[in-house]
């Protein structure tokens, strides 16, 4: 399938596919770099939160003093049916290491009468002058009674290990893992479904349907290849439009062509066969018919001129076209007095002020002659005969500026226009580099032909556009 400016919609999509797949490629690397960067800083950030929270929660429970006194009651109980169990004596006291082992967070001494009777033999603590019951925490202080009824002093305390830190540390790892894979894998997917969006909109593009938007989202490089797809879009749509009002106006022009030319030729070729054959009673009559000849002739060689015109306006075989560097004061005051001359011996009204323009400008005098001759055209068909024509050109800083105003006539609605010399005024001016403006106001037209000057000395006259 083919659009109709000649640009295959199939490829339109595979070009526009595979430019998605380079700019995303690159867009997605440097989206997954931040994001990654991020997504370890939040994992961080996660991490030293969970670790500061599970260190709160270690300190108030496993390693909290509350916490450990109710374990050291716990076990001093158990401890305690342990010795009348194994009727443990003051001489068997040793047979606490068979308890001790089971517990191997617990560290306890036994005194008598301030005097070391056990220790427990796993994770000692102590050195050998260190043992007096005065050197001990009176909070963890119990009376140990044996089978036989001794009371001997105790104190038990609990050494919770650090792998309670260890398992909290995992589990901050594990929880900062996956808040990492979770913003790292959201970005991704966020990025991937855009992507996948904008191909999706790519083959709605391939199959023809160029009103359909595409989606512009963020700011990164994803975004500037959708807004340069949309600009295509819309390119390729306006070229679209412009094929189809060119090809409108052709068959506009091409229908109101055959139907005037049709009947100049017909009276044209009527006259010449009454002159071919002598059909004429006297010498004035013979004139009559050439005079009415040239006449139709004149029409028609008017209606190729137009198509020419329409050609300029239509094709770009005008762009490049020859200039030259061209005196400015000499090349206006010829070809302006010879305007206001024709126009004041068919009998207008004509009131002129050029001014001194001191420079040079870059034309091709062929095509600006001829926009000229469009608006001499114009007047002569559309000018009021009874009103006054103003022409003027003056130097506004570093271009020339020429106005023409003059009043409308008022049979002029009654004379058909395609406009075809105005668009040609304004295509011209426009391979020139300047400009042209042309509008009604008042009952008055009013054109404008803006050129700009080669640098040049001094700016010389930089007063505003003579208006009505």
């Amino acid at each position: 399938m083919t659009s109709k400016t000649g640009v295959p919609y199939a490829q339109f999509g595979e070009r526009g596919t595979e430019l998605v797949r380079r700019i995303s490629a690159h867009s997605l690397s440097t989206q997954l770099l931040a994001g990654a960067i991020l997504s370890v800083i939040a994992a961080f950030l996660s991490f030293m939160l969970f670790f500061t929270a599970g260190s709160f929660l270690l300190d108030v429970t496993v390693y909290g003093k509350d916490f450990a006194g109710k374990v050291e009651d716990r076990k001093f109980r158990s401890l305690q049916e342990y010795v009348i169990k194994e009727k443990i004596t003051k001489e068997g006291i040793y047979r606490l290491t068979a308890w001790s082992a089971r517990s191997r967070s617990l560290y306890y001494t036994v005194y008598e009468d301030g005097a070391l009777v056990y220790e427990t033999p796993v994770g000692r603590i102590k050195t050998r002058g260190e043992f007096d019951p005065d050197m001990e925490d009176p909070y963890n202080e119990y009376t140990l009674e044996l089978s036989d009824g001794t009371e001997l002093q105790a104190f038990l305390y609990y050494l919770p290990r650090d792998s309670f830190y260890l398992w909290m540390m995992i589990v901050a790892g594990v929880l900062a893992f996956l808040v990492f894979s979770t913003c790292f894998v959201s970005l991704v997917h966020r990025k991937v479904r855009y992507i996948k969006k904008l191909k999706g909109q790519l083959d709605v593009l391939a199959g023809g349907q160029l009103d359909y938007p595409v989606t512009i989202k963020g700011k990164d490089e994803l975004a500037e290849l959708a807004s340069g797809i949309d600009e295509m879009r819309r390119s390729i749509l306006s070229h679209q439009r412009a094929e189809e009002n060119i090809r409108s106006a052709n068959s506009r022009l091409v229908t109101a062509m055959s139907h005037d030319l049709r009947t100049p030729l017909t009276s044209l070729l009527a006259y010449l066969e009454l002159l071919n054959r002598g059909k004429y009673t006297d010498e004035e009559q013979m004139k009559h018919l050439i005079r009415q000849s040239l006449t139709k002739t004149v029409s028609i060689k008017t209606m190729a001129e137009k198509l020419f015109e329409y050609s300029l306006v239509y094709t770009s075989e005008w762009e490049e076209t020859d200039s030259e560097a061209v005196d400015a004061d000499e090349l206006f005051q010829q070809v302006w007095h010879e305007y206001a001359f024709s126009l004041e011996s068919r009998g207008f009204a004509v009131e002129k002020d050029f001014g001194t323009l001191n420079g040079t400008v870059n034309v091709n005098a062929d095509l600006l002659r001829r926009a000229f001759d469009n608006i001499y055209s114009n007047l002569m068909k559309y000018a009021d005969p009874a009103g006054e024509i103003k022409l003027k050109y003056l130097r506004r800083g570093n271009e020339v500026a020429m106005t023409i105003i003059n009043s409308i006539s008022a049979d002029r609605d009654e004379k058909e226009s395609t406009n075809i010399g105005l668009n040609t005024c304004k295509r011209i001016m426009r391979i020139h580099a300047g400009s042209f403006e042309a509008g009604e106001y008042g009952g008055k037209f009013k054109v404008e032909f803006v050129l700009p000057l080669l640098p040049f000395e001094d700016p010389g006259d930089e007063r505003g556009v003579w208006s009505a």
